[in-house]
């Protein structure tokens, strides 16, 4: 399997973007998080239980030579039902560069892989079980990003742009603290930042659960400022210091 050139592996997500962690991980325990920069290599170990895997690409254009030749039959199928090509190549990219980064840990061929829903629909390793690696992906229009654990771990990566009705979004999916945190902000820059910050670290949350939409958005909520922590959560995901986070927004 290799990897297209039109997938450009980066350090970090370009700056026009906003990005979020979140793992089932303790603050106070250590932690090692790796940026992987190369996913030609024929070996790379799993990550242990105090590791964190990342990797982020841009993608380009390609125009009607796009390929899915790196997918499974559904995985292409579940491409191409975007409207924009961008949009596929995005997600044809995210789930490529998957299949290359846990491959090698997987001692297969990345091709070989094969994932299957868990609850709420989040995949896991069929050759693993649900208990085992664990990973998350994100696609936004041309960057992708995708993370690696041995504990419940959740991604996202959003394109900035202006939002018209940024309240009207917040008042769906923020906790009241947070709306009232936002009309507090003077500026559309600093409210729209604060906008992706909170916005970012919740879906990374959902993803990390693994409940999704499913779960209750109100029912957690994030710092304001400073190094991300929630503030507060639900029982059935608490207490909040269980979990730790990453944001750039």
């Amino acid at each position: 399997m290799s990897i297209d050139p039109f997938i450009r592996t980066q350090p970090a997500p370009p700056r026009d973007y906003a990005w979020a962690w979140a793992l089932e991980r303790s603050a106070a325990e250590p932690l090692s998080v790796s940026v992987v920069h190369d996913l030609g290599v024929d070996a790379r170990e799993p990550p242990g239980e105090d590791e964190l895997v990342l990797w982020f690409a841009v993608t380009g254009p390609r125009g009607d030579a796009i390929a899915f030749d790196d997918l499974s039959e559904d995985e292409r199928m579940r491409a191409v039902r975007f409207r924009f090509e961008v949009d596929r190549w995005s997600f044809a990219a995210a789930h490529a560069g998957l299949r290359a980064l846990l491959g090698p840990m997987m001692g297969c061929p990345p091709e070989a892989l094969r994932f299957a829903p868990g609850a709420n629909g989040k995949p896991y390793l069929e050759q693993e079980g649900p208990d085992a690696v664990q990973f998350s992906i994100s696609h936004a229009r041309g960057c992708v990003a995708v993370a690696v654990a041995k504990c419940a771990v959740g991604i996202d990566v959003e394109q900035r742009r202006t939002i018209p009705d940024l309240m009207a979004v917040a008042r769906t999916a923020f906790s009241p603290k947070e709306q009232a945190a936002l009309v507090a902000r003077s500026g559309w820059a600093a409210r729209t930042a604060l906008f992706y910050r909170y916005w970012t670290l919740g879906e990374a949350f959902i993803k990390a659960t693994g409940e999704g939409l499913a779960q209750d958005l109100t029912s957690f909520a994030f710092t304001e400022e400073g190094a991300p922590a929630l503030t507060r959560v639900s029982a059935a995901w608490g207490p909040e210091g269980r979990w730790r986070f990453y944001c750039e927004p």
